[in-house]
């Protein structure tokens, strides 16, 4: 994203906010938890939530991680981002930060696991390599990252439609389907598991990798 292009993706994700749980996450929501599953979280992981949305994900990770682990959502919105907040229980360890994905305020090797949820599609091709190498340098060596996007990786015709919706009318539908498992190895990663699911009629890719062994 260019900045401009970031603030209306902050102004429509805003908007959007107060209607998220209602329209958005009953589609989305089935493949998060089980992105969250196959990470396999242990109970003292460092994870990050990237474009943590309204929160349903970070709550479901401090869940899996416990008392000793620590979830950290970041989102670009700050309406997502005060549902979040709300959504945590009090004296919940998890924290919210409202900021730019593809300069993460975050330490190097600071977190064992990264989710990345219905979010990298809405970056250009540019950007996507931008937030995953800010993904690889906040995660620890040997770290491991779900990636969960709609994929232009099957023969369909549906994803060459949603990409075209996305060149007529990119205000309402906000992103473009990729090939997760081929940018996430460009990206340094190694595949440990891909999975090609349905939103809807919407192939999405499911895929979980880790930080090669040099990283």
């Amino acid at each position: 994203m260019t900045r401009e292009q970031t603030r209306h993706s902050k102004d429509w994700y805003n908007w959007l906010s107060r209607y998220y749980d209602v329209f958005i996450d009953p589609f989305q929501g089935r493949l998060r938890r089980r992105g969250i599953e196959y990470l396999n979280a242990s109970c003292d992981d460092f994870v990050l939530d990237v474009g943590c949305g309204t929160g349903r994900g970070v709550a479901r990770l401090q869940t899996a991680v416990g008392a000793d682990g620590h979830v950290v959502g970041i989102d670009v919105a700050e309406r997502m981002c005060d549902l979040t907040r709300g959504r945590l229980d009090n004296g919940s360890p998890s924290t919210v930060v409202c900021g730019d994905a593809l300069m993460l305020p975050f330490d190097t090797d600071s977190f064992d696991i990264v989710l990345v949820s219905f979010t990298l599609e809405l970056f250009e091709d540019n950007h996507q390599m931008t937030l995953l190498e800010e993904v690889r340098r906040v995660l620890k060596p040997h770290g491991r990252i779900c990636v969960i996007s709609p994929s232009k990786s099957t023969s369909t015709i549906v994803s060459p439609l949603y990409a075209r919706l996305n060149e007529a009318f990119p205000k309402l539908v906000d992103s473009s389907p990729l090939s997760v498992s081929t940018v996430l190895t460009e990206a340094g990663f190694e595949i440990v598991r891909t999975q090609i699911e349905r939103v809807l009629i919407v192939p999405v890719e499911l895929v979980v990798a880790r930080c090669g062994s040099s990283i």
